[in-house]
C-alpha cells in the first residue's frame, strides 16, 4: 500500500457529502470507519471504508401482517 492508494478526509468527506467537521466529529465519537493517521493529517483506506458500509447495512424488516 502507498499513499496514493489511500483517500484523503477531505475527499472522503465530499464522496460523502458531508463536511470536514462531520466526518472529524463521527471519527472522535468512533462511529466513523477506521483510519490512519500520518501526522496531523488523516487517511481512509477505501476497503476499510467498503467494509464500514457494509457493516452499517440494514434489512427491511417485513411490514407486520404481510403475507408471502
Amino acid at each position: 500500500m502507498t499513499f496514493r492508494d489511500l483517500i484523503s478526509e477531505t475527499d472522503y468527506a465530499e464522496q460523502r457529502g458531508v463536511s470536514v467537521r462531520s466526518v472529524q466529529r463521527e471519527r472522535a465519537q468512533r462511529i466513523g470507519p477506521p483510519f490512519i493517521k500520518v501526522g496531523r493529517k488523516v487517511y481512509y483506506r477505501p476497503a476499510a471504508i467498503e467494509a464500514w458500509l457494509l457493516a452499517k447495512e440494514q434489512i427491511q424488516p417485513r411490514a407486520k401482517g404481510a403475507r408471502s
